[in-house]
Formats: C-alpha cells, structure tokens, sequence
C-alpha cells in the first residue's frame, strides 16, 4: 500500500482547477466527493436561497454556495453545502482563495455516502476553527441536527422551526418545508 500524500491548504489552492470533482482537504488528505444527488441539491438551493433572500434583505453579512472552500487549518479546508458569515467577520475571512477561517454557520446535508464518524468529524472541525453553529440536514429522516459551539445541540423534526437567532435575527423557517416541493 502506498503512503498517502498530504496537502496544505495553500497547496491545494494552487492545483489546477477541475469542476469535474469537489474535493476537500482533511487533516491534509485530499478528499473527492461525487456530485450531490437530486434531493441534496434541491435541499442546498432551496435553503440557500431563502437564506440569501434575508441576510441581503437585512445586510447581515454573506451567504455562501456548496463549492466554496473554508480554511479551517493550514491543513482542513471544507465546503459546507450553505455557510453564513457575519457582517462584521466578512473583511477578515476574504481572500483571493479560500476563505480565511470558519463561517459562523455552516450547513452540511447528509448523503447516502456520508458516515456518523465523517459528519462528526466535520461538525468537530468547523468548532475547532471558530464556528458559531453548525445544522446537519437528514433528508432520510426528514430531520435537522442543530449543533452549537456551546456544546448545545437539538434534532428538529419536520413540524419545528429552524432559527439561528444570534446569527440571522428573525430568519425561521419550518423543517418539513425543506423537503417540500
């Protein structure tokens, strides 16, 4: 077995750009990830774009897509499937690559080919870099796990609301909405 050959964040930005994979870097081993499926790409857009509708609405800060790299460590870079920032933490995670650091609300929809040990793995690192909440979407289960840096956490069925009112003051939307057509 050969050994694996790790990254660093300003390595992997300088890779030659290829939309055919979306790749994450984890502890500095490159991870592919296939395409979403079609439920997980509804959900993201759906979500996102409700979300950017009422930051802009309310200049709260910045939405971000599903293909925008966060660097968590010199070595972790993620792509969370929606991610927040606050107005006020914009200037400093702005770059010509990555952005600088963690949002502070990162959106992870759970694939058929996601693990319990990855997503957990993912919620400990957005943490450790300085995110503020984290919500996990089942769409099996038609569920979202809401973490929060203080060592909170929540499962919201299909009849709760979703809120992050230190992050987007009177953004609610309800769960089962996420999955509706």
């Amino acid at each position: 077995m050969s050994p694996k050959v790790l990254l660093s964040a300003a390595e992997l930005e300088r890779l030659p750009d290829d939309d055919s994979v979306q790749i994450e870097l984890d502890e500095g081993e490159v991870i592919t990830m296939a395409p979403a499926g079609e439920d997980h790409g509804f959900i993201e857009l759906k979500l996102a774009t409700k979300m950017f509708v009422f930051v802009e609405a309310h200049d709260l800060g910045r939405v971000y897509a599903g293909d925008t790299g966060f660097r968590l460590t010199d070595d972790t870079v993620r792509s969370p499937d929606v991610a927040f920032v606050r107005k006020s933490r914009v200037a400093e995670l702005r770059s010509k690559g990555f952005a600088n650091g963690a949002p502070d609300l990162a959106v992870e929809i759970v694939s058929p080919s996601d693990s319990f040990r990855q997503m957990t793995r993912k919620v400990r690192q957005y943490f450790a870099a300085g995110c503020h909440t984290v919500w996990v979407i089942h769409p099996d289960r038609k569920e979202v796990e809401v973490f929060e840096a203080t060592g909170s956490d929540r499962t919201l069925t299909a009849s709760e609301t979703l809120e992050a009112q230190d992050l987007l003051p009177g953004f609610s939307l309800l769960v089962g909405a996420l999955f509706a057509a």
